[in-house]
């Protein structure tokens, strides 16, 4: 019990020091290169649709989506 109490603690110690941790936007270079990939992720995606490879598809669909949200929250400021 001594022990899910601490780790429940530390864990919510961390939580909180990170939370107030400025995030600090990627350089103009970087962020190129972030964008180029979601659009390289978005053909793939498309490409293997259409061959009905539906998982494939989902696969690149995800990864697109994901680099997007990293996009618009360390490029778009």
């Amino acid at each position: 019990m001594r022990f899910i109490s601490s780790l429940a603690i530390c864990l919510i110690m961390t939580n909180n020091a990170l939370a107030n941790k400025e995030i600090e936007p990627y350089s103009q270079e970087t962020c190129q290169k972030i964008y180029e990939s979601i659009g390289t992720f978005v053909l793939l995606a498309d490409t293997e649709w259409k061959k009905e490879k539906e998982k494939k598809a989902m696969f690149y669909s995800t990864a697109a989506s994901n680099y997007a949200t990293i996009y618009e929250t360390v490029c778009s400021k």
